[in-house]
């Protein structure tokens, strides 16, 4: 998800992916699976297939893991806040990387062959950033074009 605000002089990006579940909500996909699973493998357990029991719980664990690690993903973001001098990345992950506004390009990677999504990478010749990598092909081509009315200046693999 992509949110655009404008200030006085300032243009603000705030870069989020998109999430349809609330972490509550998957907190209790995930107890329901766990019970249904349970659930067939005492069943099974009480017909004298007792041997299932621990892979059911292998089931149950890797499962919740797996839920618990993508619903994690899900709450990261990223906000690019553009000034007539500098643009200003702050992450999630407490990340802040300040860019030159005149020194910086944004590439805008497409991949032409195995139909990947394209990438959006801030860079001058000392640093580079990669924007928005949990961000979909919508949402990405959005930020390019935020940024480019901004006037960032945009390069590109594809120029054809």
């Amino acid at each position: 998800m992509v949110e655009v605000s404008t200030f006085e002089q300032q243009v603000q990006l705030h870069l989020s992916p998109n999430r349809s579940a609330t972490w509550q909500q998957t907190k209790f996909l995930m107890a329901s699976f766990g019970l249904f699973i349970s659930s067939i493998a005492i069943a099974w357990a009480f017909a004298g297939a007792w041997v299932i029991l621990p892979f059911a719980g292998i089931e149950v664990g890797l499962l919740t893991l797996i839920m618990y690690l993508v619903s994690k993903a899900t709450y990261q973001w990223q906000t690019v806040l553009i000034s007539p001098q500098t643009i200003f990345v702050q992450c999630s992950n407490g990340a802040h990387l300040r860019f030159p506004r005149h020194d910086t390009s944004l590439y805008f990677f497409k991949d032409t062959e195995k139909k990947r999504l394209p990438r959006l990478v801030l860079q001058t010749h000392l640093q580079q950033f990669e924007l928005g990598a949990f961000l979909n092909a919508d949402d990405k081509q959005r930020v390019h074009d935020s940024l480019k009315t901004t006037g960032i200046m945009i390069c590109t693999n594809k120029w054809w």
